[in-house]
């Protein structure tokens, strides 16, 4: 809405061009199904000149990127209509941003402790409102995440992990196996079919 433009800037991060709008043609035709409908959406609101493109080629790069954001106050955004795990969000509260991300998948187990804004990437309106509750807690969330995750996301955190599962299923192989969940999807498909029919 009119608030949330007032607010704050859109940056997109496009790997492999500085200007989508111009070097559209230089990415690969499924970068392009997915960029394409968004600068048009850009376009018809009249935000070209809102919208910075950041090419960022490596890991580096992104990290340098979501770090100078950080200092000026910004928010990440993941508005997944399904996110997995959501790795994305976890690097942007390491570098010191607040997040906002979708509340369907991986975030929102990551940040149900309230170190990030969940929202319902079907609805316009819960969107806006989650980064604007995220602008203005940006401080607060951003040092909140990133607490979190030097908590719970470090590669060492990560070995640990591994290492204790690891170490229950040598020591008892038989019931740690038959305690191990269904890997079965079907339900959360048939869900996400039924929404978006």
């Amino acid at each position: 809405g009119d608030e949330l433009r007032q607010r704050a800037r859109l940056a997109l991060f496009v790997r492999g061009v500085d200007d989508p709008f111009v070097e559209l043609d230089r990415l690969r035709d499924d970068e392009q199904l997915v960029l394409a409908p968004i600068l048009e959406r850009i376009d018809a609101a009249g935000l070209r000149d809102q919208v910075v493109f950041v090419n960022a080629g490596s890991q580096h790069q992104l990290a340098t990127a979501y770090r100078f954001f950080a200092r000026l106050g910004s928010v990440f955004v993941l508005p997944s209509l399904h996110e997995p795990f959501g790795l994305a969000p976890i690097e942007a509260a390491a570098c010191g941003l607040a997040v906002v991300a979708t509340r369907h998948g991986g975030p929102s187990e990551v940040f149900a402790d309230g170190t990030g804004i969940l929202v319902e990437p079907d609805d316009p309106s819960n969107m806006a409102a989650g980064m604007l509750e995220a602008l203005s807690r940006q401080r607060e969330l951003a040092s909140a995440a990133a607490h979190m995750v030097q908590r719970r996301y470090t590669w060492r955190r990560t070995a640990q992990g591994y290492l204790q599962v690891a170490e229950s299923l040598a020591a008892e192989p038989a019931a740690a196996t038959s305690q191990l969940p269904a890997l079965d999807a079907a339900d959360i498909i048939r869900s996400w079919l039924v929404r978006h029919a």
